[in-house]
């Protein structure tokens, strides 16, 4: 496992990428996408890589691909049926891995507690999860372990 640290846009294609889930044969699909930060590194490296994003990105659709991303999307996500849907639906359309992150271990110094995570300043949900907690969230949601490449981020392969 990689030593713990805060990894945002671009770094989880790069850590996908590094352990070689990823190459220029493999099709990857971002599943909130933001506003495009990995698909625009992949696309530098010469990857197929699509994505979508339901606010920044809304006339996309989710469609299959070999590496699904999920990158920091459970986090921002109130409402825990709608989490685990989405947990599932982004599974669903990796055809051989699911690349999974949230944030990890990182508490937020403002906010008022909202459901299971927090309301922050700007007016955003964030669900802040331990290690443990993400492993076996993933791993009860979607039935499948979870191989750990990272403080917060997981594989899940849907072979």
């Amino acid at each position: 496992m990689r030593s713990p640290r805060w990894f945002g846009p671009r770094v989880l294609a790069l850590c996908a990428l590094g352990d070689g889930l990823i190459d220029r044969q493999t099709t990857v699909f971002d599943y909130g996408c933001g506003h495009g930060a990995d698909l625009r590194s992949l696309a530098a490296r010469h990857i197929r890589a699509s994505g979508w994003d339901p606010n920044h990105r809304p006339d996309g659709k989710p469609r299959a691909a070999d590496v699904v991303n999920l990158g920091y999307v459970l986090n921002v996500i109130e409402d825990p049926d709608e989490r685990a849907e989405t947990l599932r639906r982004a599974f669903a359309l990796a055809r051989q891995v699911l690349v999974v992150a949230v944030r990890v271990d990182r508490s937020l110094e403002d906010g008022v507690e909202l459901g299971d995570g927090l309301l922050t300043e700007r007016g955003t949900f964030q669900k802040i999860y331990t290690q443990a907690e993400f492993t076996a969230y993933v791993e009860a949601v979607l039935g499948r372990r979870v191989h750990v490449a990272a403080l917060g981020v997981g594989y899940v392969r849907s072979e």
